[in-house]
């Protein structure tokens, strides 16, 4: 089957007559009004993990400024919408013209994390069914297709980008501009994969994709039909919890609320003005500059402690400690064995075991080279290091960097991940805990 069939087919789904541009059928006011407990949506159930921020931000419906990452999210997503929007009208897997005519007109910050995506994103407009696809269900996990459905939503989400790869088979593509790359094991990545497929029970398999663009990296989880129940369950758990946070509220039962230290302190209105635990709460005691400071001390003072605990045990042995509880603690020099297996050696035996093991075949797809990347540096295997370069394979990762600002540059580099090669069978480190 064609693949604009395909778009045609879900777009009937979503009671359209053709499948261009946004689709995001918003509640009428009605619906809206009759939902005392707003749906729940990835960010209301990111609020939930302080019940004190929750009832103030949605019972309370206090107002609060747009933070600057927030700003610079929305415009982001604002941007690549009207960018893959144009592509699909167009019929075009990309537009560089376009894509920086649209990148001249955002703000600094959203156009640096921008920068990497121009040149290593194209799509195929055929498959692309929508960008900030808005989806909203009833109770019982069924679709709110459109404004004169008078049920009340209870689960909703907007999906940055949807594509189908066959009647079957979808993708989720969802922005980030984080600094920090995590896995795709969010509530997130388990609710709108629920909600596409609530939405469209014609799909069997849906990947959640997680888009850092700031380093062109990704992770992703697929899900199946055969997963939906467990997914309606977690769902309909924190609906309950909701549900359970707005009657305490409504019934001025505030003071059992509890107010937890965590993630979502860092936008939290409250926490300057009103966090209850303010005095104890660690993300409000220290600016970041101020943790940098305190990381930068901890970490010459680890050093140093590090440096005369070593010469202290040496020759005397063991330390041994007990704390309050009598649980015991010791710092001790032990054995450490580093196994190497080289490759003029290996490279037959596990050849042979292919051969002979057919039913073995993953082994050698799951093993990798270590400690060539630093001798392909060498300007007599330039040849060899190209022609590695088609089969390489590269994950991104982030780590925290604590140092001189000189290092930033530095961190853009390849990461060395390799140990060097140990001289002996067995080496020694110093053991704590």
């Amino acid at each position: 089957m064609h693949r604009a069939q395909v778009r045609d087919i879900l777009a009937k789904a979503l009671g359209k007559n053709e499948c261009e541009g946004p689709m995001a059928p918003k509640l009428n006011c009605g619906q809206r009004k009759a939902c005392s407990v707003p749906p729940l949506s990835q960010s209301r159930r990111g609020d939930m993990a302080c019940e004190i921020l929750y009832v103030h931000k949605h019972v309370r419906r206090a107002a609060s400024g747009e933070s600057g990452p927030a700003a610079r999210g929305i415009a982001i997503h604002d941007l690549l919408s009207t960018y893959i929007d144009h592509l699909v009208a167009t019929k075009r897997t990309t537009d560089l013209e376009l894509f920086d005519k649209l990148t001249q007109n955002v703000r600094e910050d959203a156009r640096e994390v921008l920068d990497k995506f121009r040149n290593n994103h194209a799509f195929d407009p055929e498959k692309i069914v929508a960008t900030e696809l808005y989806i909203a269900l009833d109770e019982e996990f069924r679709p709110i297709e459109d404004t004169t459905d008078d049920r009340v939503a209870a689960y909703e989400g907007t999906l940055d980008l949807v594509m189908l790869n066959s009647l079957t088979e979808a993708d989720i593509g969802d922005w980030k501009s984080y600094f920090q790359i995590i896995e795709a094991d969010t509530f997130q990545s388990k609710l709108y994969p629920l909600l596409l497929m609530c939405l469209n029970p014609a799909l069997e398999s849906v990947k959640f994709t997680l888009e850092f663009i700031r380093y062109g990296a990704s992770r992703c989880v697929e899900y199946t039909r055969d997963d939906v129940p467990w997914l309606m369950e977690l769902a309909r758990n924190e609906r309950t919890r909701q549900k359970a946070l707005h009657q305490l509220a409504l019934t001025n039962e505030e003071a059992n609320l509890k107010a937890s230290p965590g993630r979502h302190c860092c936008w939290c209105p409250l926490l300057l003005q009103g966090c209850p635990i303010a005095r104890t709460n660690p993300y409000a005691q220290m600016t970041g500059e101020e943790r940098l400071r305190f990381a930068l001390w901890l970490q010459e003072a680890e050093k140093e402690n590090t440096r005369v605990l070593k010469e202290l045990l040496v020759e005397a042995g063991p330390a041994r400690y007990a704390d309050d509880n009598q649980k015991e603690y010791a710092a001790r020099f032990v054995p450490v064995e580093k196994r190497f297996y080289p490759y003029r050696d290996a490279a037959p035996i596990l050849e042979r075991w292919r051969e002979t093991h057919s039913d073995d075949q993953t082994l050698l797809s799951n093993l990798s080279i270590s400690g060539l990347s630093s001798l392909l540096k060498a300007d007599k295997r330039q040849a060899l290091a190209t022609e590695l370069a088609g089969v390489v394979e590269v994950r991104v990762d982030t780590e925290l960097k604590v140092g001189p600002a000189s290092q930033d540059d530095l961190a853009r580099k390849e990461h060395n991940h390799e140990r060097g090669r140990s001289s002996g069978p067995k080496q020694t480190s110093l053991g704590i805990g």
